[in-house]
C-alpha cells in the first residue's frame, strides 16, 4: 500500500516578499495578465467563519 501525503506547505509566508518574488519574474504581458486576473480572483476570496469551518471538519470525518 502506497501512502501518499503532501509534505509541508508553508501557509505562513510573508506577503509582501511573494508579491515583490512575483513581480521580479514576470515581465510585460505576463504582468498585465496577472493584474487582470488578480482582480477577479481576489473576488473569489472567502473569509469562512471558525466555525464554518469546524463544520466542515466534522462533516468530512463523518464520512470516514
Amino acid at each position: 500500500m502506497e501512502e501518499t501525503f503532501t509534505k509541508n506547505l508553508n501557509v505562513l509566508t510573508d506577503k509582501a516578499m511573494v508579491k515583490e518574488e512575483i513581480k521580479e519574474n514576470l515581465e510585460g504581458d505576463e504582468l498585465m495578465f496577472y493584474h487582470s486576473l488578480r482582480a477577479d480572483l481576489d473576488l473569489l476570496k472567502k473569509n469562512a467563519k471558525v466555525q464554518t469551518i469546524h463544520h466542515i471538519l466534522d462533516y468530512s470525518k463523518s464520512l470516514r
